[in-house]
């Protein structure tokens, strides 16, 4: 790697400080696993030799860690994910990172200094990871699992992978039918992510059970989710520092406050806007993918400079990582590769085809290899990827459309005003994604006509020009910066004398303005709590609402309560297909098969092909049928009011031996009257 020469050759003594930290760090990983864990990741943030900011040398740290666990630990390996792979991963990871930083031309490279961005950016990550799981601080497996099923369905489908990697210890799930698991062919890097820092970071080797996990998915999902908005937050405040200068303004303020500007304005359309609602439904490895993308893609093309340097190892991991992750938007990083290819040609012209093969080999290999995997464990997987692609017509969240519309156009206008700025490279990190996953939008639209879907009402569709505007908003808010900053600019020297102006207290100003936002903000109930009511045609920002329905979703525990008093009633009876009868679903039913095995493929079309609740005779039938259809396919039946007991009769009657009754003891509610513990 080629790395740059910040300022002066690092001293002898920040050097030897900086490996007995690394040593140290390492140490405490092994013994005291939550500690070491932390001070790993500090060390990954201070000590290698990339980036030329805390902030830009921690993301890149982690990129590249995504990047080698996509390599490691793909889908459907062997290859065990147990609390000393953890760790030893992680050690192998800050060990490099610092040992890169130590030597070689990684000597020539000091500790950036704290600059104001880099606080912003991590009190933005830190702020927003509390905010997503503080509805579910202090609670139990009850009001956690009711929080998560109200919000959105795809939790259990993202909580079922990081609870079968853990119970496992592989990203190779066996099933009691035989049967491939259930998401074993889905990208799965998020949650094999999460599970290697659960084990990195825990006290003691035990293997927590299924209920156990559901606080720390909650807790990992939110660090990632927060740390993706964080990057996007980054992104715009470097971006609009180097775009500053453009507009040909020479003023020093412009140039300081733009990018503090832009990432205050992203935070705001991160907290209030749509963005958590992605949250909400369980979309954490698609905001993973948008913001390893757009971090990606800038940080590989924002300067020849930046290309030769980075690019060349940053293109290739973030090509992996993305594919394990939400795989259409590889697409994005192709214009990026490209500056990255030509810049390694200015350079060296035979680096450029080495870099292309050597490269272009790891990312097909990998992906042809999974690929294989895929197939040979499920045959139908590929066959049915066109028919799925335009056949689902619900389940995403709202966003601004028209902004997602028009920001492919915004960003290729930018791009234009940046080509003939002379600034090509980074007019290509910019627009070059959009463009590119634009392709993929035509195909979602190509998909959706031929299902007959609207295609404004296509799942794929819509998600695609979400990511499109989630692209575009680092954009957008450096852009915002820069305005703004050039407004107040010309405020100072226009419109504020010069002398009342220097008799302006800026602690004051600064103490008079929060205290104005404050009581703007709660009086629409966007800090503390929300309102009962609104005037007409008024409501909570999307942000406030994503995060009030997290509290009252986890306050409503009746429906986590009946899911996990069903697992814990079934774990006698290891081996069989659950079904709860009572205040039951899809859904529910699909929890309490997840916190209590690794579901099957089967288990979930069972599930799937279930007649809506209240389960009548026709359920009954349906039951009957699935039985006498799967030789191998016996049930556990679990109810917890008598009349439903009396009904499931029949079935264990006419199945003895392969179905099994079991009431779950519950308590009374207005629902049930009847249930007693």
């Amino acid at each position: 790697m080629t790395i740059p020469v910040l300022v002066t050759p690092r001293p002898r003594g920040q050097r030897v400080g900086l490996g007995v930290a690394a040593v140290i760090a390492i140490a405490l990983l092994w013994l005291l696993p939550p500690i070491g864990f932390v001070a790993c990741a500090v060390m990954l943030v201070i000590a290698p030799p990339w980036g030329r900011s805390l902030t830009e040398r921690g993301f890149i740290s982690l990129l590249l860690a995504l990047g080698v666990i996509a390599i490691a630990f793909p889908r459907a390996s062997s290859v065990p994910v147990t609390s000393v792979s953890a760790h030893l991963t992680l050690s192998v990871l800050t060990g490099v990172g610092v040992g890169l930083g130590l030597f070689g031309r990684g000597r020539t490279t000091r500790v950036p200094k704290l600059k104001l961005t880099d606080v912003l950016v991590g009190l933005f990550a830190v702020g927003t990871a509390f905010w997503l799981m503080a509805a579910y601080i202090g609670r139990g497996s009850y009001e956690i699992v009711s929080g998560l099923f109200f919000t959105g369905w795809d939790n259990q489908g993202h909580f079922t992978p990081f609870a079968n990697t853990i119970e496992v210890g592989s990203t190779t799930w066996p099933t009691f039918d035989g049967t491939v698991a259930w998401n074993q062919w889905y990208p799965s890097l998020h949650s094999t992510v999460w599970s290697l820092a659960q084990l990195a970071s825990q006290a003691g080797g035990e293997i927590l059970d299924r209920p156990a996990l559901l606080w720390p998915y909650v807790q990992w999902t939110s660090i990632s989710f927060a740390l993706s908005l964080a990057a996007l937050a980054w992104v715009a405040g470097d971006l609009a520092r180097r775009c500053a200068p453009l507009v040909g303004v020479r003023s020093r303020f412009v140039r300081r406050a733009a990018p503090v500007i832009a990432i205050l304005g992203f935070a705001v359309f991160a907290l209030l806007g749509s963005p958590t609602q992605l949250f909400n439904s369980g979309f954490t490895n698609f905001m993973m993918a948008v913001a390893v993308t757009a971090t990606t893609a800038y940080l590989s093309a924002r300067s020849w400079r930046s290309a030769r340097q980075l690019g060349w190892i940053l293109i290739p991991l973030g090509a992996l990582a993305v594919n394990a992750l939400w795989t259409p938007l590889v697409l994005g990083l192709v214009p990026s590769a490209v500056i990255v290819l030509i810049a390694l040609a200015r350079t060296r012209w035979w680096l450029a085809p080495v870099w292309a093969i050597a490269s272009g080999g790891l990312v097909l290999g990998t992906v042809y290899l999974q690929s294989r995997a895929i197939v040979d464990v499920d045959p139908g997987a590929s066959s049915t990827f066109m028919e799925d692609l335009g056949a689902i017509g619900a389940g995403m969240t709202p966003f601004n459309l028209g902004a997602a519309i028009v920001s492919p156009v915004i960003a290729a206008l930018v791009a234009i005003v940046l080509i003939r700025s002379g600034r090509r490279p980074m007019a290509i990190a910019l627009a070059g994604p959009s463009i590119a996953i634009c392709v993929f939008l035509l195909l979602t639209v190509s998909a959706a006509d031929s299902a007959g879907i609207s295609r404004l009402g296509s799942y794929y569709v819509l998600k695609t020009l979400n990511a499109l505007l989630l692209l575009n908003a680092p954009m957008l808010a450096a852009g915002a910066g820069i305005a703004i900053g050039l407004l107040i600019a010309a405020m100072k020297r226009r419109v504020i004398d010069p002398s009342a102006a220097r008799a302006v207290n800026r602690g004051n100003s600064i103490l008079i303005g929060c205290a104005i936002a404050l009581v703007a903000v709660t009086g629409f109930g966007y800090v503390g709590a929300t309102p009962t009511g609104f005037a007409s045609g008024f409501g909570s920002a999307p942000g406030i609402a994503a995060g009030a329905a997290r509290a009252g979703s986890a306050d409503n525990y009746l429906v986590g309560e009946a899911i996990i008093r069903a697992r814990d009633a079934a774990m006698p009876y290891p081996g069989k297909t659950t079904m709860l009868w009572d205040g039951s679903g899809v859904l529910v039913n699909m929890w309490v098969a997840s916190l209590n095995r690794v579901l099957s493929k089967d288990d979930h079309q069972f599930y799937r092909g279930l007649p809506p609740f209240p389960y009548t005779d026709e359920t009954v039938n349906y039951v009957d049928f699935a039985l006498g259809l799967h030789p191998k396919f016996d049930m556990t039946l679990l109810w917890f009011r008598g009349v439903s007991g009396e009904q499931l009769a029949t079935l264990k009657r006419q199945h003895p031996d392969r179905v099994t009754l079991v009431k779950v003891p519950m308590r009374s509610t207005v629902l049930c009257q009847e249930c007693a513990l």
